[in-house]
C-alpha cells in the first residue's frame, strides 16, 4: 500500500514546494521593481525566474525521488 501512495505524495509535495518557491521569486521581483529596476528588464527577469524555478523543479523531483523513504515490509 505505501508503495502506491509514494507517486502520489511526491506529487502533492513536488507542487507545495514549487508554490514556495513561486512565491520567494515573485516577491524578489516586486522587491526589485520597488527599488527601482526598470520596466524595459520585466522580460528579462521573468524569463530568468522561470529558468531557475525549472532548476529548483528538476532538483526537487531528482532529490524526492531519490532520498524519498520507501515502506518496505
Amino acid at each position: 500500500m505505501g508503495s502506491i501512495l509514494r507517486p502520489g505524495v511526491m506529487i502533492v509535495e513536488i507542487i507545495v514546494l514549487m508554490g514556495v518557491v513561486w512565491s520567494l521569486f515573485l516577491g524578489m521581483k516586486l522587491t526589485a521593481f520597488d527599488f527601482g529596476v526598470e520596466e524595459k528588464y520585466k522580460t528579462f527577469l521573468c524569463w530568468v525566474f522561470m529558468i531557475m524555478g525549472c532548476l529548483a523543479l528538476v532538483f526537487f523531483i531528482a532529490h524526492l525521488v531519490t532520498f524519498y523513504p520507501r515502506l518496505s515490509t
